[in-house]
């Protein structure tokens, strides 16, 4: 027999109530004043852990109060789930009080009170096996979770590099190359879209090598606006990063290859349609605000002392 359970303050769930909710005019009781709703669900949870009021009779108790808060009518559902959670955290809950938890939250699940949803996203994994809310036991469940949350955090996915598998990237070029040529082709097919999106899948190409690539293609093609369309396939944010990275490779001081005018042409016109936005581009050109400030003021105070 587990130890008494030390029941809360009943505030709205008083004797009279319950008295009443057990009867046979349950349907007609009502309680005369509005009630602030999550102490009264925290309290109506635990008349019934305790004993002292059925699982089904909470319908009739629910339908017989008008809450406080009009605006969390609806949200009756994901109180009561939280207070379930809560309670199935409590090990002070056991034995018999634990098997009234366990029917009461089954019964508020059939009965439409709780989505199964709210109690999968709050609740224990053990839990949710005593109330056959999951299909797995709660170790294996928690080992499930595990597995998952590693490969979504800490799993690197490996592509294939242009250096150890080119044949999937030389097809993407030549199909960029043929569509770009032709001036006559300005709207990106379905078809083409679907075999650009098969090449990456295929060879597992890079998807940021792949639009460095299109970027490539766009400034030999500047003037063909398929271009348009197949950029917006890539993250907004990746874009900016990869053009930006671009100026940077010139912006080296081992490099003496001046910045391509096509790759300042394609940034314009990439930031005049709104395909990237100019301060994500701004951080990664030369000079930075300070040395730009500095050769201003130079640039100032050489002209005043030629005057």
């Amino acid at each position: 027999m587990p130890p008494p359970l030390q029941a809360p303050d009943y505030k709205y769930v008083t004797e009279e109530c319950l008295r009443e909710w057990k009867g046979q005019s349950a349907a007609a009781f009502r309680i005369p004043d509005p009630v602030p709703m999550p102490r009264f669900l925290y309290e109506l949870c635990w008349a019934t852990v305790l004993g002292d009021l059925s699982p089904h009779k909470c319908r009739a108790a629910l339908d017989s109060v008008v809450f406080a808060e009009e605006a969390w009518q609806e949200d009756s559902g994901s109180v009561l789930a939280d207070i379930v959670a809560h309670l199935g955290q409590d090990i002070t809950i056991s034995g018999e009080y634990r098997n009234r938890l366990v029917k009461m939250t089954k019964s508020f699940v059939e009965s439409s009170l709780i989505a199964p949803r709210l109690l999968q996203e709050r609740c224990e994994e053990e839990f949710l096996w005593e109330v056959e809310q999951s299909k797995s036991k709660g170790q294996d469940l928690k080992a499930k979770e595990v597995r998952v949350n590693t490969r979504l955090l800490y799993q690197q996915t490996k592509f294939n590099l242009l250096r150890e598998e080119s044949e999937g990237y030389a097809k993407l070029v030549t199909l960029l190359c043929q569509v770009g040529s032709d001036l006559a082709c300005q709207n990106a097919s379905s078809a083409t879209i679907s075999i650009i999106k098969s090449l990456i899948g295929h060879f597992d190409l890079d998807p940021n090598r792949v639009f460095d690539i299109v970027l490539e293609c766009f400034e030999l093609y500047p003037d063909n606006s398929i271009f348009y369309q197949l950029i917006p396939l890539f993250p907004k944010s990746h874009a900016a990063k990869i053009l930006g990275f671009k100026f940077q490779y010139y912006q080296q001081l081992d490099v003496n290859i001046p910045v391509p005018s096509g790759l300042f042409r394609i940034a314009a016109l990439l930031v005049k349609s709104g395909l990237i936005d100019l301060d994500n581009l701004y951080a990664h050109l030369l000079p930075n605000d300070d040395e730009a400030f500095e050769h201003f003021g130079s640039f100032v105070s050489r002209k005043i002392d030629e005057v």
